[in-house]
């Protein structure tokens, strides 16, 4: 779980090429949600800061933009699809739903036209 988060953001910062296996999308995923709630939870704990904690949120936020967006063009790209289908989740409502669906798709071997997977840790 680990290991994913890292290559995600040591060794492919700014990575929109390639593929990203489904499991190593969704370690990402986790340890990345896991990270957020330990800083809600220091936020919660010291409500005396609450404002340093929402701009300490915003920073981790603004910092992984890059590296989530890269993984989830790279899953895309995984199952076959353009990186461009990840503007679906602009759509209110079912636009989320569906680029959910499409990340939870096991990869296909028409996604071999992006390239190989990068730094698979998976």
């Amino acid at each position: 779980m680990v290991n994913a988060y890292l290559n995600v953001i040591q060794n492919n910062y700014f990575q929109f090429q390639g593929r990203m296996h489904r499991a190593e999308f969704w370690w990402f995923a986790l340890m990345n949600f896991l990270v957020a709630l330990g800083i809600i939870i220091i936020i919660i704990m010291l409500l005396k800061m609450k404002n340093t904690g929402i701009i300490l949120l915003g920073i981790y936020y603004l910092a992984l933009l890059l590296p989530t967006l890269g993984a989830q063009v790279r899953r895309l790209h995984d199952i076959g699809l353009s990186g461009w289908w990840l503007l679906i989740g602009l759509v209110p409502y079912v636009g989320g739903i569906a680029l959910l669906i499409m990340e939870i798709l096991p990869s296909k071997p028409s996604g071999e036209k992006y390239g190989p997977y990068h730094d698979s840790v998976a």
